[in-house]
C-alpha cells in the first residue's frame, strides 16, 4: 500500500475513534444493566432487594449503580411497589434541561393480581411504567 493510503486509513480511523459516550447515554445503560441486577435478584430470592448495595455482580458488565456524572442512581419503591430508578442530571439537581434533565425508569413490581412480577423473564419488557 502506499503511504498516502496509510495516512488516510490511520486518519480515518483516529477521527472515528473520538466519539465518545455521553453521560447521558452512560446513565442510561447504568439504569438498564441496574434493572437487570434487580431483576436477577428478584428472580433468585423471591422479593424486590432493599437497596442496590445487595444486588448479584455480572460477569463481563461495569456493573455501575452510578450516573453518568459518577453520582448513585436513586433507587427507590413505592407503596404500590413501582420500583424507580432517578439521576438528577450533570447538576444534581431536581428538574433541569438538557444535561442538567433528571433521567428517570419505573417499572411495576407486581402484577395486577399482586404476584411478584419482578424476577420473571418478561418483567423489563412488560411492566415498564409509561
Amino acid at each position: 500500500m502506499n503511504r498516502a493510503f496509510l495516512i488516510f486509513l490511520a486518519l480515518a480511523f483516529l477521527s472515528g475513534c473520538t466519539d465518545k459516550i455521553t453521560p447521558v447515554e452512560m446513565t442510561r445503560t447504568a439504569m438498564t444493566e441496574t434493572l437487570v441486577r434487580i431483576n436477577i435478584y428478584a428472580e433468585t430470592n423471591k422479593a424486590i432487594p432493599s437497596s442496590l448495595d445487595v444486588l448479584p455482580k455480572r460477569d463481563g458488565y461495569m456493573n455501575r449503580t452510578t450516573d453518568g456524572w459518577n453520582r448513585p442512581l436513586q433507587y427507590r419503591v413505592a407503596q404500590d411497589g413501582i420500583i424507580t430508578l432517578t439521576s438528577l442530571g450533570a447538576d444534581g439537581k431536581l428538574g433541569g434541561n438538557g444535561e442538567d434533565a433528571d433521567i428517570s425508569v419505573s417499572y411495576l413490581s407486581k402484577r395486577p393480581d399482586g404476584s411478584l412480577w419482578v424476577g420473571s423473564a418478561m418483567w423489563l419488557v412488560e411492566a415498564k411504567v409509561k
